[in-house]
């Protein structure tokens, strides 16, 4: 239970980090045991709910040029106005998913965060190192003080306007492309306005008895070069309070520097895969000793092999859904109502079109 309560701790200060900034969710809890993991939450109307999280890193190296579609050269893209430069960070794709040192996180979350400074935890074994546009939190033993400073997501290096921000606050979990983009660039502090959507999927369940609505959506943009990829999500519940953020996850994955890292897929066995990706498996309305749950809510993103023709995620023996799916690329947001216990797991498979087994995308012993 302790390193339950130590991802808890986690989510919970990288959640009231800044306006429109927010925790790698799959980062934060590939640090802890692979289990599953749970936490409390209040929900709406005073229910307390559980929540049980595993997740992991798994992308396979992409082919992003499709017949008919331009992706643009590295560096053309137009200078925007809504965005300024940052002082020592490239601008565009190239400010985002970089490799860079503890003391430049540190110096671009001081420019982020203005105010009182605080070291960033240092992760260790394949979340050791730092990159840009993702999440960490502050280094609670080195300084006690950043306990309610929450997280930093390590920015880009276009700075939006005050206009776009507030733009972005008005309106967090838009519907059309080009807002949605706006508030991933927001975040990022990346422009990518330009950038294309390459699939995307959205869960919006109202309200039911004791249940709070259940809203995400999640999308995976590509830059006009097709190196990089930025996985962003985003919910309605974004300004929180004080412009306190929990507006969802986002992470920055350059596709010719994956490295050995997260989020390389990393099989029971300790083997590294080609893929990559990050999958989470949430639950809701945990009874008192966390091992029953009604409601499972998985979420993830990746690529699946060349000649999938569908992605199937499953809770347990609950209901199968099939994830959006374009070119390889899948992104799911679903809400499963399927009671489910600590034994059921998350699968995540592709299959061709004749139905036949191509990969296990999530690990299955």
């Amino acid at each position: 239970m302790e390193d339950t309560r130590e991802v808890s701790a986690e989510l919970h200060r990288l959640a009231d980090t800044e306006p429109l900034d927010h925790f790698d969710t799959g980062t934060v809890l590939t640090r802890g045991r692979r289990g599953l993991r749970r936490r409390r939450l209040l929900g709406a109307g005073g229910a307390v709910a559980g929540v049980a999280a595993a997740a992991l890193a798994v992308t396979v190296i992409p082919n992003l040029i499709t017949s008919g579609n331009n992706p643009g050269v590295a560096g053309t893209q137009t200078e925007n106005s809504q965005f300024s430069p940052v002082p020592g960070i490239p601008r565009g794709e190239d400010g985002a998913g970089q490799r860079i040192s503890k003391q430049e996180a540190e110096r671009r979350c001081a420019l982020r965060n203005p105010g009182p400074t605080y070291p960033l935890e240092e992760y260790t074994g394949r979340s050791a190192g730092f990159r840009s546009v993702s999440a960490r939190s502050y280094d609670v033993r080195k300084d006690p003080r950043s306990g309610n400073a929450g997280g930093c997501v390590i920015p880009g290096g276009d700075k939006p306007s005050a206009a776009l921000v507030a733009a972005a606050k008005a309106d967090p979990f838009p519907k059309n492309a080009a807002d949605q983009l706006r508030n991933c660039s927001v975040r990022a502090w990346v422009d990518m306005t330009k950038w294309r959507i390459q699939v995307s999927d959205r869960l919006d369940e109202p309200r039911e008895g004791m249940y709070p609505a259940f809203t995400d959506s999640l999308l995976i943009a590509i830059s006009p070069s097709g190196k990089t990829a930025v996985a962003c999500q985003l919910q309605p519940a974004g300004i929180v309070g004080m412009g306190k953020n929990r507006g969802g996850a986002i992470t920055a994955v350059r596709l010719d520097d994956l490295g050995t890292d997260d989020p390389r897929m990393e099989w029971p066995d300790g083997t590294l895969g080609k893929e990559i990706a990050t999958m989470i498996l949430g639950s809701s309305d945990c009874n008192d000793t966390g091992k029953v749950c009604a409601r499972s809510l998985p979420l993830g993103w990746g690529q699946a092999p060349a000649d999938t023709a569908k992605v199937v995620v499953q809770v347990g023996s609950g209901p199968k859904y099939e994830a959006p799916l374009k070119d390889g690329w899948f992104a799911f947001t679903a809400l499963d109502k399927t009671p489910h216990t600590e034994a059921d797991r998350m699968t995540v498979r592709s299959y061709d079109k004749d139905g036949k087994l191509l990969s296990k995308l999530y690990p299955e012993k």
